[in-house]
């Protein structure tokens, strides 16, 4: 997969967007659909990406097409997929493309009718994992693999789905039997918390289960003044929603004895250090299906990296790098000339060429994570 440092030179300077809009009804995968393609019009839409939503991916888009009929539902509410590309024209290379991801439409809507363009409402491949509940509880016993159970649970929706991970996590076995009620998605989420994991569809339509994306080497620089991609910035310190430390117990209605761990911002340098001014502010996690001590330890560590430096946000809109994502760390210099590092939240990327990229970060600071 593309990403932001491969487009970071091209954007910097006068360049040509190109945009790709697919209409697909048969599940794939790729960068390269087959379909119908899709004529954006009325300013085309975006799509933003939020690394702290449970569907990462949504957006809207205006195309020149009929309504939907009984004779040609592709852009009804049915199942469709949309797939959306971003890229740059390289010359004679070609168009460096960053695809943006599958999409089902939520909502169709014209709002002139019989006549005018319509509007495609769209969230990611997460939001079908969502609704897909279980119709009676599903159970699996202890020792199964969650490489097994992932399958299992994201297969039944979507046969033909890519698992990526980053590592060999997936054969990690569970400790208790893992009871499910309803919620698919609970199954990912909790399965992937206790092994330190953060999980999404990407760009290509995969399911990603990885571990929270190294901080330390900003891979695009937003600058302002001349030669640079910056158009406006704006930033606030908040106390809302920060914690420094982060409890993780788990427990369940068996003979297993409970586990838990206490992961805590460590480093003096950091604002938030935990006993120092800022105070001693936790969150508390519980899972039944976290079983060991290192289960533990991974969850509370991995759901600490990813909120700690978030005291202090700045918004900024900026010309647009495609390939941008939730967690990519990157340097922001400021009219003054002052730099800092920040880690992308929420980034929106259009779908045209008259709108900024517009993002969301959070300031990166000295990271330590502590483990009690």
């Amino acid at each position: 997969m593309v990403t932001a440092a491969d487009f970071a030179g091209l954007v910097s300077g006068s360049h040509t967007a190109r945009f790709r809009a697919i209409s697909t009804t048969v599940f794939q995968t790729g960068d390269g659909p087959d379909g119908m393609p899709l004529d954006l019009a009325g300013g085309g839409g975006s799509v933003e990406l939020n690394g702290n939503a449970q569907i990462r991916g949504t957006g809207s888009v205006t195309v020149a097409a009929e309504w939907p009929r009984a004779q040609n539902l592709d852009l009804a509410v049915y199942g469709s997929e949309v797939f959306l590309a971003r890229g740059v024209e390289m010359g004679a290379a070609g168009v460096l493309w960053a695809p943006l991801g599958y999409y089902r439409i939520e909502q169709t809507s014209q709002s002139d009718a019989a006549k005018g363009p319509l509007t495609l409402n769209l969230q990611d491949r997460m939001a079908t994992i969502i609704d897909s509940r279980f119709l009676a509880p599903r159970q699996w016993l202890i020792g199964t693999e969650v490489g097994t159970i992932i399958d299992e649970v994201v297969t039944e929706v979507y046969p033909g789905a890519v698992i990526i991970w980053d590592d060999d996590s997936d054969l990690a076995q569970i400790g208790r039997s893992l009871i499910a009620e309803e919620s698919r998605y609970e199954v990912l989420a909790t399965l992937a918390d206790g092994l330190g994991k953060i999980f999404y569809f990407n760009g290509a339509g995969e399911l990603v289960f990885e571990s929270v994306p190294e901080e330390d080497d900003p891979i695009w620089t937003v600058n302002a003044g001349a030669g640079g991609v910056m158009v406006n910035a704006d930033r606030s310190i908040s106390r809302d929603g920060i914690y420094n430390a982060v409890v993780v117990i788990g427990e369940g209605p068996d003979d297993l004895p409970p586990v838990r761990a206490v992961a805590v911002d460590a480093s003096p340098n950091s604002p938030t250090f935990f006993g120092g001014p800022f105070g001693r502010i936790p969150r508390f996690y519980s899972s039944p299906f976290i079983t060991t001590q290192l289960q533990a330890q991974n969850a509370a560590a991995s759901i600490l990296r990813r909120s700690l430096g978030s005291s202090y946000d700045v918004g900024f809109a900026a010309v647009p790098n495609p390939a941008l994502q939730p967690y990519d760390p990157i340097r922001v210099i400021y009219n003054d000339y002052n730099r800092e590092t920040h880690i992308i939240e929420r980034v929106t990327i259009p779908l045209n060429v008259e709108t900024s990229l517009s993002a969301a970060t959070r300031q990166q600071t000295v990271i330590a994570v502590g483990i009690q």
